[in-house]
């Protein structure tokens, strides 16, 4: 396409419709949106699950309390996580449900009036992914469900607003993976040609996985990675893990088996100390985790795409100094890469934030790792709006 055809394009337009860049005609990302998914962090309590009461859950004075602090801090998007049951009805699982889309918009709405630039990322259970592994019939509910919400979408701003197709695809099978990310990513355009689409690789969206991936020829796509590595540090003392890190607490970061030598006799039996050990010999540091991620980053050169890391992040049992450092070395090593990044998460087990709904403040420590500011809000962002239509969707309906 020449560049005289591509002006014409962009100045054809209709009145009061947002002209499509040179970049999106031409099969390019533009290079805005990708330094808005810079600086991220995910937001993943909202609406990944049906809260018994909404009101109460999805309170707007404390949602705006979180939305002031996330600006504060620095942040330049949010990741909002949500699950198939806060959009759509088990029997209609390719249809919205213009209640609950109420109470969506209305948070869309609040977020972007903060200057906050939103990835909706697809979060369901696990159930739900395990079914699109093996169901076709639950893959054609999973590319509807899609189309449906692209289409309610795509009016607002595809400057600030990022569809994600899956978080953390759990198959195995990437073969299969491939032709259904193809088929859900074509229903997406096909709803919102303008918005720019987030892929990943099957099997929880790990950076290894990456050369299983079949790119697409839609150019206004980036691709995901989750980086946790080194798991046995980010992760330790964490209840719901595997026997492959139960049992470490007070792990160090960076890694040697001189380092690990003085936590062994905290450890609860020998099977943890075996693991501890192992960690040492790993000599996990910043060069190992560019490493890694200078892999990824090859891989998306090689194939002309752009990159982001949608999940990384540190427990929060971790020795506290340890795991802003772990931090620190990951986001850098994305951004020496250009890697767009998405801390997890706002708050909680992993949270840059600590404190109850409503009483949340920032963690300073965590907020220099990630180079970002003292996260102390000057002022009330400018989200009445936002806020006042949360509060009267909650009124119009009190439940899902």
């Amino acid at each position: 396409m020449t560049a005289l055809l591509l002006a014409a394009l962009v100045l054809a337009a209709p009145p009061g419709e947002t002209r499509p860049s040179t970049e999106i005609l031409s099969g390019r990302v533009p290079p805005a949106r990708l330094i808005k998914l810079t600086r991220g962090i995910n937001l993943s309590d909202w609406f990944t699950q049906p809260p018994d009461d909404p009101e109460k859950h999805l309170d707007p004075n404390n949602m705006a309390k979180d939305v002031a602090l996330i600006k504060a801090m620095g942040f330049r998007h949010v990741r909002l996580a949500f699950g198939d049951a806060t959009v759509v009805d088990p029997q209609t699982p390719a249809i919205l449900n213009s209640e609950k889309m109420k109470r969506f918009d209305a948070a869309l709405d609040m977020l972007l009036a903060a200057d906050l630039a939103v990835v909706v990322d697809f979060s369901p259970g696990h159930d739900y992914k395990r079914a699109i592994e093996k169901d076709d019939a639950a893959v054609e509910n999973f590319v509807g469900l899609w189309r449906a919400l692209a289409k309610h979408l795509a009016s607002r701003d595809p400057e600030m607003v990022f569809f994600e197709l899956l978080n953390e695809p759990v198959m195995t099978d990437s073969a299969r993976w491939n032709v259904i990310q193809k088929k859900a990513l074509a229903a997406m355009r096909e709803s919102a040609p303008r918005h720019t689409l987030i892929a990943t690789s099957a099997e929880w969206s790990e950076c290894y996985k990456l050369e299983l991936v079949e790119v697409v020829a839609d150019r206004n796509v980036v691709y995901n990675v989750h980086y946790y590595d080194p798991v046995r540090f980010t992760h330790q003392d964490a209840p719901w893990v595997g026997d492959w890190v139960k049992g470490l607490r007070n792990a160090p970061y960076p890694s040697s088996p001189e380092v690990v030598a003085k936590v062994l006799d905290g450890l609860p039996d020998d099977t943890a100390r075996k693991l501890m050990i192992n960690y040492g010999k790993e000599k996990w540091d910043a060069a190992k985790i560019e490493e890694i991620l200078a892999e990824g980053a090859a891989w998306g050169k090689k194939q002309g795409v752009a990159m982001t890391c949608n999940e990384f992040g540190v427990y929060r049992k971790a020795p506290a100094a340890d795991r802003n450092r772990c931090i620190e070395d990951t986001r850098k090593a994305m951004e020496k890469f250009d890697i767009g990044w998405c801390m997890w998460d706002y708050a909680g087990d992993f949270g840059v934030a600590t404190g109850k709904p409503g009483q949340r403040v920032a963690d300073a420590d965590t907020l220099k790792a990630l180079g970002l500011m003292s996260g102390k809000p000057k002022s009330r962002p400018p989200l009445l709006k936002g806020g006042r239509k949360f509060r009267n969707s909650l009124k119009e309906r009190k439940g899902y």
